[in-house]
């Protein structure tokens, strides 16, 4: 391991912190010797405390559960009525970890597609540490999520155990948080488990780029510091408009520090807040797709906005609609012209939803993504249509693959050339995709990928501050990516109730009605659950995630005018 490495790795460990003296439901003898339950605990139980001790013992090979599929205990709170029995369960879980430092690093990041009929799982890194009264063993915990297989929710938990080097205790596990509309449940259990020591293969590899990982972190402060740096900001605006029990968390990015709200759970704060994985909707539709055409346009054709579907996309010549001049530009403003109903949502929650997202398979997404009429000329009128990004995106991967090959794919594309520079971790880097080859088919573009709040602050940077520029190379493409964030006066994009829609982004209107000397747009990503991500043209974003269907989020862009005054950057 190179010097500058094994310093980081071993930094935590070297704390010569106090023995822990709280009381916790899940001691030695609990987790040696089982327990009773009743419920999850409170998730601090499984997090590392600020004065734990280093660890003793090493942990580096497999970690295995056994009779994941009739243990533990679940509680439904919301939905569920056609639930399967098997989502009460966790899905089988075999995995490896390597060890750096006083952190336990999963091999396998992002989502990982598995056998369950319910569940997938994504791993994040967790902590280990010695803790009094465990008679000399360390203890390990670690957040993970399930998500829904084929769909974008996502239900965070945590694990903890306590191991030496060559023996685990049993595995306590409890899921107490969501980003889903349609179910919120709470798993808990304390199931059997084999630690199965040994060399990892490229477990240096590993450690080095989780080092590289951490090291690029996003600054961040806790939202009290917020009215400290900026003492006229009332921080309850950016919450209040939540509620409390609906909220995964909330920041606001200022001047490259994103300031952290907390993360709830039924049971008090997450043990990881860091690491808690948000299901995005349609916020990927910003973060993805959109995004794809502005790589590919400043890397290959500076007119791809232009661009035909139907040249692209083979399938649009069988549709009832007409397709003959609608440009990419026309496909990600939701202006096709290809619609039902010009009523607000009425195609998109209507047959779109009982339809189109109740099919896995790409022909049958595709099938009915196009089976639509030709209601409006292109560009003209503004129906919000998932099924339409979906075929936006097999548009822009067949014109990325004229350049690149058969093989290539426009989220690896997009992993490659915009995430990776920009230093995202790496459980950004699987998106929702069709059935074909184990759930490796096509991306589809509205939903399927998950954040975490680092992820958003570099990516919303990268948009709102340096427009697309990152490590001095400009990555996207300047004057499409400036038209989207409402600073061209000249392409506002297309009316839609309440603003704009322009290449993905939402655009609400702020005027002297609401309080402010001059008139302003605010583009802003939005998810279907609960979800915002405001690009402020101050430079600052605002971001919220939650579940209870909630948008009223403009007091906090009155708080932003206090920090950085918003109408001499954006106003008219």
């Amino acid at each position: 391991m190179k010097p500058q490495i094994l310093i980081f790795c071993f930094m935590a460990s070297l704390l010569a912190g106090c023995h822990i003296t709280r009381s916790s439901p899940l001691g030695y003898d609990s987790l040696m010797n089982g327990f009773e339950a009743a419920s999850p605990v409170q998730d601090q139980a499984l997090a590392m405390p600020e004065n734990a001790d280093p660890f003793k013992y090493t942990f580096e090979g497999r970690l295995e559960l056994l009779d994941e599929a009739t243990g533990g205990s679940a509680r439904i709170l919301r939905g569920g009525e056609h639930l399967e029995d098997e989502a009460q369960h966790l899905p089988e879980f075999d995995f490896e970890f390597v060890q750096c430092g006083s952190y336990l690093v999963p091999v396998r990041r992002g989502l990982i597609i598995t056998d369950h009929p319910v569940w997938n799982i994504i791993l994040e890194p967790g902590r280990l540490w010695q803790q009094k009264n465990d008679r000399g063993l360390s203890r390990a915990s670690f957040p993970f999520t399930l998500v829904v297989k084929g769909g974008n929710s996502s239900f965070n938990g945590a694990m903890t155990f306590l191991f030496d080097d060559t023996h685990v205790s049993r595995v306590w596990y409890q899921v107490t948080q969501e980003t889903a509309t349609s179910l919120h449940i709470d798993l808990w259990g304390l199931l059997e488990a084999f630690y199965h020591p040994g060399p990892v293969a490229g477990a240096g590899q590993i450690r080095q780029r989780f080092e590289q990982e951490m090291r690029e972190r996003f600054p961040t402060k806790p939202i009290q510091q917020l009215a400290v740096d900026y003492p006229d900001v009332d921080i309850d605006a950016f919450s209040r408009h939540i509620t409390p029990e609906h909220l995964t968390t909330y920041g606001v990015i200022v001047n490259g520090v994103d300031y952290r709200g907390n993360c709830p759970t039924r049971y008090g704060e997450s043990a990881y807040c860091d690491w808690i994985r948000m299901a995005s909707f349609s916020t990927a539709k910003t973060a993805f797709v959109s995004l794809a055409m502005l790589r590919l346009g400043q890397k290959y054709d500076p007119h791809i906005a232009d661009r035909l579907v139907r040249d692209y996309v083979p399938e649009a010549s069988t549709s009832p609609g007409d397709w003959s001049e609608v440009t990419f530009d026309d496909i990600l403003d939701m202006a096709t012209g290809n619609f039902a109903s010009s009523g607000f949502m009425v195609d998109e929650e209507g047959r779109i939803f009982e339809e189109f997202f109740a099919l896995d398979d790409y022909a049958g997404m595709i099938r009915v993504a196009f089976d639509w009429p030709h209601s409006a000329a292109p560009g003209t009128r503004w129906v919000y249509r998932s099924s339409d990004t979906f075929i936006a995106v097999q548009a822009l991967q067949n014109y990325l693959q004229s350049y690149e090959g058969a093989d290539a794919d426009l989220f690896d594309f997009v992993v490659r050339e915009i995430y990776q520079p920009l230093e995202l971790g790496p459980g950004f880097f699987t998106t929702q995709r069709t059935i074909e080859n184990n759930w490796q088919g096509q991306p589809l573009g509205a939903t399927g990928i998950w954040w975490i709040p680092d992820d958003i602050a570099k990516l919303t940077t990268f948009m709102n501050v340096t427009h697309g520029e990152a490590n001095g190379e400009q990555l996207l493409s300047r004057d499409i990516l400036l038209r989207a964030l409402q600073a061209d006066p000249n392409d506002r994009g297309v009316d839609r109730p309440g603003g704009k829609y322009n290449n993905t982004l939402w655009a609400d209107l702020f005027t002297t009605a609401d309080g402010f000397d001059c008139t302003f747009y605010v583009p802003y990503m939005a998810g279907y659950s609960g979800n915002i991500i405001a690009l402020l043209p101050n430079g600052l974003t605002y971001y919220y995630f939650s579940d209870n269907r909630e948008f009223d989020w403009h007091a906090a862009v009155r708080e932003a005018d206090k920090i950085a005054p918003l109408c001499p950057v954006g106003g008219e």
